[in-house]
C-alpha cells in the first residue's frame, strides 16, 4: 500500500508541475509540458526519499 502512495505522490508532482509550465507559458508546447511534468515527478520522488530518510534517522 505505501508503493502505491509513493507513487500517487509523484503523479500528483507531475501534474502540479506541467499545470504550473501551462500558467508560466500558455504557449509552452508539448515537450516543454511534458520536461515540467517529469521534472515534478523526480522532484517528488527525491523530497519523499529525503522524507523517509529523515524520519528514519529520527528513530
Amino acid at each position: 500500500m505505501s508503493g502505491l502512495l509513493d507513487e500517487f505522490g509523484q503523479i500528483v508532482g507531475a501534474i502540479a508541475a506541467e499545470q504550473a509550465v501551462d500558467k508560466l507559458d500558455s504557449d509552452a508546447g508539448f515537450l516543454e509540458k511534458a520536461a515540467g511534468a517529469f521534472a515534478g515527478y523526480e522532484a517528488a520522488k527525491v523530497a519523499e526519499d529525503k522524507l523517509e530518510n529523515h524520519d528514519e534517522e529520527a528513530e
